[in-house]
């Protein structure tokens, strides 16, 4: 018999069961502590390599982490279970766009090959340093300069500087999620296993950076799926900005009180809002602004239509989706569905821990149903509820 079969979900109960599959789904798509701290240390030392110069630019630097790993919402390869994720550095020179992009990049490239460390491992890319360890991970490293209230980044050909802002971005985003809480998500947490926490981490991340995650790698399965569509699939920068700025829009909106199921549905339907189409000297142009700095991050849309077109497929796909999780009805009826989006192993995995967690609370008689919490809940210092009692009988 199926291992998830004790678990019996009433329909009225079916967004309340799907939010916390999908925080579980995204828990697997985590990067261990352990691969975290290994990054941690690269970060640290290659910081200390680039720094420790004489040449001033480069002896005043700051090197810092930016993207993914910047904002809690890393995702591990697809491909393979310990298969390798990047980690993007920003190295912002004591310099500004008076040095030549391509100058910035040789001095970061020439200090990194100058030690022994790094020198048999480095990779030269379009606008950065590529540190390949083997097997785990790899690190990029970019040059950045100051310019005016923003930053700048070498254009892939190294011909004239992008204004952009990293870190900028990296306190908008992190600011949000701190506000992106539900109570289901908190009272699901009680459910984890133990990690081992470190300070540059969180257990618990928000609903924000679990559903810019679960976007992420629901955009990877259908790249998949897409065969020709994926060398235009939808970039992390774009679903990241789009996906905060519908939960920012609904704070200004007053939108307190929603379950973590309309939060997800909210933030993934409101990410359309955040896509412009502008009136420029060159016509009409597709525009996803960032948020704090003079940037557009659907530049590449306006050259090839396949751009706008992949994102469109693949964010309607992703829609779809949510819908059809939030209409079936039991525990084993998801498991297609999340394969489709996420993966074998993430949904095998979620279900299993959520079948599992659901047992052990009702075996101990703190799994009651309780209406004003959504459903089924497990908080051990509830007194409200309806107690579901503890099976009697015995199937595998």
């Amino acid at each position: 018999m199926n291992s998830a079969a004790p678990v019996s979900i009433n329909s009225n109960n079916r967004e309340s069961l799907v939010a916390h599959l999908l925080e579980r789904v995204a828990d697997t798509l985590d990067i261990t502590p352990t691969e975290y701290e290994r990054a941690k240390i690269s970060y640290e030392t290659i910081s200390e390599v680039v720094t420790n110069s004489t040449d001033p630019r480069l002896a005043t630097a700051k090197v810092f982490p930016q993207g993914s790993f910047a904002i809690g919402t890393v995702v591990r390869p697809i491909d393979k279970e310990d298969g390798e994720f990047d980690v993007d550095l920003a190295c912002r020179l004591n310099a500004s766009t008076t040095l030549p992009p391509s100058e910035a990049k040789k001095l970061i490239g020439d200090r990194l090959s100058n030690d022994a460390r790094y020198s048999s491992i480095l990779e030269e890319k379009p606008r950065c340093w590529c540190v390949n360890y083997a097997g785990s991970f790899h690190l990029d490293i970019c040059p950045l300069v100051t310019a005016a209230q923003s930053d700048a980044i070498p254009d892939k050909e190294l011909e004239r500087w992008i204004l952009t802002h990293p870190e900028a971005f990296a306190v908008w985003f992190n600011a949000l999620a701190e506000r992106s809480y539900t109570r289901a998500l908190t009272e699901a947490s009680i459910l984890k296993a133990e990690v081992a926490p470190f300070p540059e981490d969180r257990l618990d991340k928000g609903w924000l950076r679990r559903v810019v995650q679960l976007l992420k790698r629901d955009r990877d399965n259908w790249c998949q799926r897409a065969g020709a569509n994926a060398e235009f699939a939808p970039i992390s920068i774009i679903i990241t900005t789009l996906a905060a700025k519908a939960f920012e829009r609904d704070l200004r909106a007053g939108q307190r009180n929603l379950s973590s199921f309309e939060l997800i549905e909210r933030i993934m339907i409101g990410m359309r809002d955040g896509i412009e189409q502008r009136t420029t000297p060159n016509g009409t142009q597709w525009w996803v602004q960032s948020p704090v700095a003079d940037e557009n991050f659907a530049n590449r849309w306006n050259e090839d239509p396949r751009w706008s077109k992949s994102f469109a497929a693949w964010h309607q796909d992703a829609i779809s989706n949510l819908h059809n999780l939030s209409n079936v009805n039991g525990l084993d009826s998801t498991k297609p569905i999340l394969e489709h989006c996420y993966g074998t192993n993430a949904s095998s995995k979620a279900i299993s821990s959520y079948a599992e967690d659901m047992r052990y609370a009702r075996n101990n008689s703190s799994l009651r149903f309780e209406v004003t919490a959504g459903g089924l809940t497990t908080i051990a210092t509830s007194s409200a509820g309806i107690i579901v009692p503890k099976h009697t009988f015995f199937c595998g």
